[in-house]
């Protein structure tokens, strides 16, 4: 096993769902934001998917990740304002 999946594993088994749901929608966000990137560069965008809908999409990402981090201060006791 890699290194990454044993901390995933590890994660996985320490986090609270709360934690595990919105990184697992973080996780799902980044890798759509990163297929359409690539298939922008390749000159093989997906229907509909300009640069500008992949813009949108990582900005999208942003709120996720402050939502996330939130949830994570929030299990840890740390102040939720950030």
């Amino acid at each position: 096993m890699t290194e990454a999946g044993t901390t995933a594993g590890r994660t996985q088994l320490i986090a609270p769902d709360d934690v595990l749901e919105r990184a697992s929608v973080v996780n799902q966000a980044l890798n759509k934001v990163y297929g359409q990137a690539k298939g922008l560069e390749r000159g093989d965008p997906g229907p509909e998917e300009t640069v500008e809908t992949a813009a949108r999409a990582q900005i999208e990402v942003w709120a996720m990740l402050r939502d996330m981090r939130r949830a994570m201060r929030h299990d840890l006791g740390v102040s939720a304002e950030v």
